[in-house]
């Protein structure tokens, strides 16, 4: 596949898994950003809703605000997720096929070894992210302000313009660019397990594909989800400058599990979305393929059509 057609599908692969667990990711989004009732109350500000896990998020949202509102800046987060993805997809083909030439051009081994689909996968993720992180920021902030739930994305841009300028749109980027570690650990494990368990596959069984992405997304959001509660806190609110000044505060307000908060959440979203992404995309080339060809052979008139005689 050329860069292009590996960054379509890659994107046409996201858009569905992302569609299907909103409602999870807009509970994982609030759970990770909710703070003590404390610290609202010592702050002078308005309490808001409290929630102790994934389905209770899920119901109090629904039975408070209606089922429209478990989609509450979706089309924001769809948005993210399509440029994102086109962005990840594009320079991850870009990146791997530029390294394997070079790799031939020193009569090098063409099959990476672990540490460099790591470092491919984090070159990708850091020059998707510099253009991604504005669409991320405002998706954040549509999915925690219930109160301006029906605002657009200009005047949520225009909003945190007014706030912090530019910089305000790059908020969190710093976290963002080390988080560039977990598709790379995404991918990497996907990548070395694909060829321990199917040396001899080019293209896998859906449910092959959708068990790999499970067991890869798994292991990299164990060991990233304190950086990930940390991106999305600093998205949400200017009261945080830096992840290290919010994983302290964090730490002494609430202890160290508290690093891991929303762990469930963000394991039945980023689980099932990269399992249904690594599914979906092989899915969709093979689909379009076949496409193309019926149409090739259309053209060409070589397209026979067999009828099959009804039963008497």
């Amino acid at each position: 596949m050329s860069n292009i057609e590996n960054a379509i599908y890659g994107t046409g692969a996201s858009l569905i898994a992302n569609t299907i667990v909103y409602p999870l990711d807009l509970a994982k989004t609030l759970i990770q950003t909710q703070t003590k009732e404390a610290e609202k109350v010592r702050d002078s500000e308005e309490p808001e809703d409290h929630y102790e896990n994934t389905v209770d998020c899920i119901v109090q949202i629904y039975k408070n605000h209606g089922i429209h509102a478990l989609y509450t800046g979706i089309s924001t987060s769809l948005l993210s997720n399509a440029v994102q993805s086109f962005s990840y997809y594009y320079w991850y083909s870009f990146v791997r096929k530029s390294y394997s030439q070079l790799k031939k051009q020193h009569k090098r081994s063409q099959v990476n070894s672990t540490a460099e689909e790591l470092l491919l996968g984090i070159v990708a993720a850091a020059i998707g992210q510099l253009f991604t992180t504005p669409i991320n920021v405002i998706s954040t902030r549509q999915q925690t302000d219930a109160k301006r739930s029906d605002e657009s994305i200009l005047e949520t841009g225009k909003r945190i313009y007014e706030e912090n300028s530019f910089t305000g749109f790059w908020r969190g980027l710093k976290v963002s660019l080390v988080l560039t570690i977990n598709p790379a650990i995404t991918y990497a494990t996907y990548e070395r397990t694909k060829r321990l368990i199917f040396p001899s596959k080019k293209i896998l069984r859906p449910h092959e594909n959708f068990t790999l992405g499970i067991i890869s997304k798994m292991i990299a959001t164990l060991l990233t989800q304190p950086l990930i509660i940390s991106k999305a806190m600093l998205q949400k609110s200017h009261r945080y400058k830096s992840l290290q000044e919010y994983l302290i505060y964090l730490v002494r307000t609430e202890g160290w599990r508290s690093l891991w908060k929303g762990l469930l959440p963000q394991l039945s979203k980023t689980v099932l979305v990269q399992g249904f992404i690594f599914m979906f995309k092989d899915q969709l080339y093979l689909l379009f393929k076949s496409i193309y060809v019926l149409i090739k052979l259309k053209k060409s008139g070589n397209l026979k059509v067999v009828k099959t005689r009804q039963p008497l």
